[in-house]
C-alpha cells in the first residue's frame, strides 16, 4: 500500500542487528563457561564461580592430605614471627630464621592437629569479628605445604570458645576453638572446631607459638631412634661402661666392661628414654658461647651410642654426648656438646626436673647398670634342678617328666622311683631366681669366700636348660645371718634377701606334691567333719555325709539323726569339688613346736572313707584317711592355720581362705 514500509523489502543494515562477529565471541563465551561449569560440577565443586562451600559440621576441615604427605611447615608466632620447616629422611628442620633440626614432638602435633581439625560449627565472617575469633592480623598462622610446594593447609588458630564437646564413651568434655582458613574464598567463613579426639589441644599450640620461635628448635641434644640402640659407652674420669645388645628391639643386654655381666634391661632402656627425653634449658651459639677451662683433675664425660642401621646389621656411626664438669657442686646445669651438631653448646639439667629428664636422673653406674638377679633364664627352657645340700648326702632332683595321663609334669625323683613334685615351691624357686633383686654386690673379684660362707657353700642349685649351657649357682650364710650367692666359677658375690635364700628348699618334704589327699569323688563312700571345741547338747555334733557318685544321692547324720532334708546339696557337691584340689601352703618339718603345740587342741576335724576295687572292678576294701587342723592362736588376728594328715610325720600350713571354705556350713538348719 501507498505510504506503508515493506520490511521485507527493506535493504540490509549493520545497525539493525548484532554483528555476527559478536555472536561468535559471546557463543564461545557461554560455551566455555559452560564448558569449565561442567568440569567443576562434575568435580563437586562450584567455588569458581560461587565461592568455597563452608564444611559441614561433622566432617574434617582438612581432607586432602595425610601427614606423611607434608614437607613444608610454616608457623606465624603470636609475635607474629615467621619459622619455615622442611623434612629430609624422615627428620624435620628449621630452615628460618636458623638452620638447624627441629622439635620433632612439636611438628608433628602441628601435623597431626591440623588433620585431624573437626568442624563443629560455622560462622559467616561478617557475623563475628576478628578481635571475637583472636585472628586478627596473621598471627597464630599454619601453612603445610607438599614436596611440590602445593598448599595443603592454610589457617589461623584463634581462641577457644565456651562451648565443650562430649567426646568418647565416657563423655569426657573435649575444647572447641575458632580456626580461619586461608584463602579467598575459604575467608568468607569462621569455623569453630575441636580436635578429633587428639590429646594435642588448640591451647597447647597457641602456648608454644606464643613463645619465642626459639624454642622450635630441637632442644635434645641427640636424636635417637631407642629401638635400634646396639651399643652404649660411658666413659668418665674414672672408668668405662660398655653395654651391648646383639639384636636391636631385645632384652638381651651384656655389660662387658669393666665386667662381665648381665645387665638390667629396665635400667638400660631408662637409659635410652632418659637420654632421648634430655632437653637442654638453653642452646648457646659455639661462635658466641665459650666453655670455661675444666678446673684441675677434672674430666668431661661422655655418652656414646651406636645403633643398627636400617638394614639391622651394620652399625651407624656414633652419636656422642661430651659433658663438661659443672661449675660448682651447686651448679643446676651442666654444658654439653655433640657431634650432630658442632656448631652448638647446649646447658641441660643437672639436678632431677620434675617432669623432665635431667643428668641426676640418668643410670650412669656399674650397680645401676648390672643385673642384680641371679639368672635371666627363660623358664619354658627349664628341664631339671638339682639341689645339693652340705649335710645332704643324696642331693634331690626335680625334673620335667609326665603324669600318668602323659601331660607333662615336673616330678621328684626318690629312691623309690618319682612322685609329683610340689608346682608352687617351684614356682617361688623360679621367681626367686629371677624377680628377686641382690642387696648390694659384696665383690667383684672375690678371692677369700669363706667370710661369705661360701666355702664349703650350704645350698648349690644346678639347673639344666633346653639348648644352653647349665645356670650353677651356690648359696652361703654368715654367722650374722647375711646371705650371699654367686654363680659357679665367677667372682662376683652377691648379697641377698634372706627370703631369697629360704625359698630354695633343701629337704624331699619340702618338695612333696602340695595337693593334701589323694581325694576321689568316684570312690568316696563317707565323710565325716568335726569342729571344736564341742558344745552341748553333748550328742555327738559330727556331721556324717554318705555320697553314691552314680546317682549322686547323698545321705546325713548329725546329733544321731538323719538330717538329709536340711543338707544343701549344692553346697555339698561343691565342698567335695574343693577337697579334689584342696593345697597346703607349705610342708613342715616333723618337729614343729608352734605346731604340734596348736594341734593339741584342734578345731576342725575331716575323716574321708574311700572304696577300694580290684582289678575285676569288684569291692576289696575301704581306704581312710583324716586330718586335722588348728589356728596358730586363739586371736582373731590370727592368720595362720597348722595341720596334720595320718599317714606323714610332716606338718603342714594351709591358707585362710581355705580353712574358712573347710568350716562353710552344709546345712541349712543352724546344724553344721
Amino acid at each position: 500500500m501507498p505510504g506503508e514500509h515493506n520490511s521485507e523489502s527493506r535493504p540490509f543494515s549493520p545497525q539493525s542487528m548484532p554483528s555476527r562477529k559478536i555472536t561468535i565471541i559471546l557463543v564461545t563465551v557461554t560455551l566455555v563457561t559452560g564448558a569449565l561449569a561442567c568440569i567443576q560440577l562434575a568435580n563437586d565443586d562450584l567455588g569458581m564461580f560461587f565461592g568455597t562451600p563452608p564444611r559441614p559440621p561433622g566432617t574434617a576441615l582438612y581432607e586432602n592430605f595425610e601427614s606423611k604427605d607434608v614437607h613444608t611447615v610454616v608457623l606465624v608466632s603470636g609475635q607474629g614471627k615467621r619459622a619455615e620447616f622442611i623434612k629430609r629422611e624422615g627428620v624435620w628442620h628449621m630452615v628460618y630464621p636458623a638452620t638447624d633440626r627441629a622439635n620433632q614432638t612439636f611438628i608433628k602435633a602441628t601435623l597431626d592437629f591440623s588433620r585431624n581439625l573437626l568442624v563443629e560449627d560455622v560462622l559467616r565472617h561478617h557475623e563475628i569479628t576478628t578481635d571475637d575469633t583472636g585472628t586478627g592480623g596473621d598471627r597464630y598462622r599454619v601453612t603445610l605445604k607438599d614436596s611440590a610446594q602445593r598448599e595443603l593447609v592454610d589457617y589461623q588458630l584463634g581462641r577457644h570458645t565456651a562451648w565443650h564437646r562430649p567426646q568418647g564413651k565416657d563423655g569426657k568434655l573435649a575444647e572447641t576453638f575458632f580456626v580461619h582458613p586461608g584463602g579467598e574464598s575459604a575467608r568468607r567463613h569462621v569455623y569453630i572446631c575441636s580436635a578429633a579426639g587428639k590429646v594435642t589441644s588448640s591451647i597447647r599450640i597457641r602456648s608454644l607459638l606464643d613463645r619465642d620461635l626459639e624454642r622450635l628448635r630441637d632442644h635434645r641434644p641427640l636424636l635417637i631412634d631407642e629401638t635400634a640402640v646396639a651399643s652404649i659407652t660411658i666413659r668418665s674420669q674414672e672408668r668405662e661402661i660398655v653395654l651391648n645388645r646383639p639384636e636391636a628391639d631385645t632384652q638381651s643386654w651384656t655389660m662387658t666392661k669393666p665386667i662381665e655381666s648381665r645387665a638390667n634391661p629396665k635400667m638400660v632402656n631408662g637409659l635410652i628414654k632418659g637420654l632421648a627425653q634430655l632437653n637442654a634449658v638453653r642452646i648457646h651459639d659455639r661462635k658466641s658461647t665459650t666453655i670455661p677451662p675444666r678446673p684441675p683433675g677434672e674430666f668431661p664425660q661422655q655418652l656414646e651410642l651406636r645403633s643398627l642401621a636400617s638394614d639391622g646389621t651394620t652399625i651407624s656411626p656414633a652419636s656422642t654426648l661430651t659433658i663438661e664438669p659443672p661449675s660448682s657442686p651447686e651448679a643446676d646445669t651442666v654444658l654439653a656438646t655433640t657431634e650432630q651438631r658442632p656448631g652448638l653448646i647446649f646447658e641441660i639439667p643437672r639436678k632431677p626436673v620434675r617432669g623432665s629428664s635431667s643428668l641426676a636422673q640418668l643410670p650412669l653406674f656399674v650397680d645401676q647398670l648390672r643385673a642384680r638377679t641371679l639368672t635371666d633364664l627363660k623358664i619354658a627352657s627349664l628341664r631339671s634342678m638339682t639341689i645339693h645340700k652340705s649335710s645332704n648326702t643324696r642331693p634331690l632332683r626335680i625334673f620335667l617328666g609326665r603324669e600318668s595321663r602323659g601331660r607333662p609334669r615336673w616330678m621328684l625323683e626318690t629312691p623309690n622311683g618319682q612322685s609329683p613334685a610340689n608346682e608352687t615351691l617351684i614356682a617361688r624357686v623360679l621367681k626367686a631366681l629371677t624377680n628377686d633383686e641382690a642387696l648390694s654386690f659384696a665383690s667383684n673379684a672375690a678371692s677369700n669366700l669363706t667370710r661369705y660362707g661360701l666355702s664349703p657353700p650350704s645350698k648349690r642349685l644346678v639347673m639344666t636348660l633346653k639348648d644352653n649351657e647349665p645356670v650353677d649357682l651356690v648359696f652361703g650364710r654368715t654367722g650374722d645371718g647375711r646371705c650371699y650367692a654367686m654363680h659357679q666359677g665367677s667372682s662376683t658375690v652377691a648379697e641377698i634377701d634372706p627370703k631369697t635364700y629360704t625359698s630354695i628348699a633343701v629337704e624331699p618334704y619340702q618338695w612333696r606334691d602340695s595337693l593334701l589327699m589323694a581325694f576321689s569323688i568316684v570312690d568316696l563312700s563317707t565323710m565325716k567333719i568335726e569342729q571344736f571345741p564341742l558344745t552341748v547338747p553333748l550328742t555327738d555334733p559330727a556331721l556324717t555325709l554318705k555320697y553314691k557318685f552314680l546317682t549322686e544321692d547323698w545321705e546325713a547324720r548329725q546329733f544321731e539323726e538323719d538330717v538329709s532334708p536340711a543338707l544343701n546339696k549344692h553346697r555339698a557337691n561343691q565342698f567335695i569339688n574343693f577337697m579334689e584340689t584342696l593345697r597346703v601352703e607349705q610342708w613342715l618339718h616333723e618337729e614343729t613346736p608352734a605346731a604340734a603345740r596348736a594341734l593339741l587342741s584342734p578345731s576342725y576335724r575331716f575323716t574321708a572313707v574311700f572304696r577300694e576295687l580290684d582289678d575285676e572292678g569288684d569291692l576289696k576294701g575301704f581306704r581312710e584317711t583324716s586330718f586335722d587342723l588348728a589356728p596358730a592362736s586363739r586371736s582373731s588376728r590370727n592368720r595362720i592355720i597348722y595341720g596334720k594328715i595320718s599317714g606323714n610325720p610332716n606338718y603342714f600350713v594351709l591358707s585362710m581362705d581355705s580353712y574358712r571354705q573347710l568350716k562353710a556350713r552344709l546345712l541349712d538348719n543352724a546344724g553344721s
